[in-house]
């Protein structure tokens, strides 16, 4: 797929609706910019939340049983700031 765009005076570049929609890029949605052989490459990045609420999916999936999302989540948080501040 290729898609054109302009830039405008302040940099921004407005990205196709079909690219959004197929990745499922939204206000708030994390990029990355990477530059190779002369290209700019642009790719989706996970948010940490998207990050955590897809592994607790495929957590509960494999237990296949209930379980506190909310608190497994706090507590995933909390480490990560741990691990992060220390």
């Amino acid at each position: 797929m290729t898609e054109v765009s302009t830039v405008n005076k302040e940099g921004q570049v407005t990205i196709p609706r079909e690219i959004r929609e197929k990745f499922e890029i939204r206000e708030g949605s994390v990029l990355g910019f990477e530059t190779r052989e002369g290209e700019i490459v642009m790719r989706s990045e996970k948010s940490g939340k998207q990050f955590v609420e897809e592994w607790c999916s495929i957590v509960r999936t494999k237990l296949k049983g209930p379980m506190d999302l909310k608190k497994l989540k706090e507590e995933f948080y909390e480490q990560v700031e741990e691990d992060v501040l220390l």
